[in-house]
């Protein structure tokens, strides 16, 4: 099983794809977590990232397919692998489809998880980090017992730059323009699913998996135990 997960800032893909890797048993690869590896690891390609990146330049597609396609192809993702943060462009998409059709495989299903630009913003904006020991809070989803000090070590927490009101809407704002065309390409490839970020972790989960069930082994058992539909296709869920 090859998924997808794609979604603005703040919708915790990160949070729901390490729930789906648990759930489903297939790793989750992090476009970050694995550009972060090379970089430190000092790989060819992370030499090359990183001078990119001392430019402050975006690291250029063909580096990230290969490092993305190094990986998604390699034994540990041989049973499949939940992608967060690739592909990120059209070519990036193409090469994966191509890469992945050689190997007798294709993604299975595209999960498009989203809310509300005005949830997204207050996601973004009310996180707050130690100055100290960079522990992180949330104004809303775990507020500190001092107001405006860490409970580890009592230093003052800050807002940081990236997750001021004006920084969020200029993030969103870029990764509408992004995954615009990815979306259209899934949709019109019949394997996109949009699946709604709000409310508890715990059911935005359940919504993945339903959108997922019907391409999973056992899918009639899990449908009659769970409700989940059972014929694959386009869905949108809430």
């Amino acid at each position: 099983m090859d998924l997808l997960l794609i979604g603005p800032p703040g919708v915790g893909k990160g949070t729901q794809a390490a729930r789906l890797r648990q759930a489903l048993g297939v790793p989750h690869l992090s476009t970050g977590d694995l550009l972060r590896r090379h970089v430190t690891e000092g790989t060819r390609l992370g030499a090359a990232a990183a001078a990119h990146m001392q430019r402050g330049d975006l690291v250029p597609d063909e580096l990230v397919t290969e490092m993305a396609l190094g990986q998604i192809l390699g034994p540990s993702c041989a049973a499949g692998v939940v992608l967060d943060g690739f592909p990120r462009t059209p070519a990036q998409a193409e090469a994966l489809d191509t890469a992945l059709a050689a190997h007798g495989r294709r993604l299975t299903a595209v999960l498009h998880l989203n809310a509300p630009a005005r949830t997204l913003l207050r996601r973004l904006t009310g996180r707050r980090t130690c100055g100290g020991c960079g522990d992180s809070y949330h104004l809303d989803t775990r507020k500190p017992r001092t107001p405006g000090r860490c409970d580890s070590c009592g230093q003052r927490l800050v807002q940081r730059a990236d997750d001021t009101a004006e920084t969020a809407r200029t993030r969103l704002a870029v990764h509408a323009r992004q995954t615009q065309p990815l979306l259209a390409r899934y949709h019109q490839a019949g394997v996109l699913h949009e699946v709604d970020g709000c409310g508890d972790v715990g059911a935005i989960t359940r919504r993945l998996l339903a959108a997922v069930a019907p391409y999973s082994a056992g899918d009639q058992d899990a449908s009659r135990s769970t409700g989940w539909p059972t014929s694959p296709g386009r869905s949108s869920l809430s």
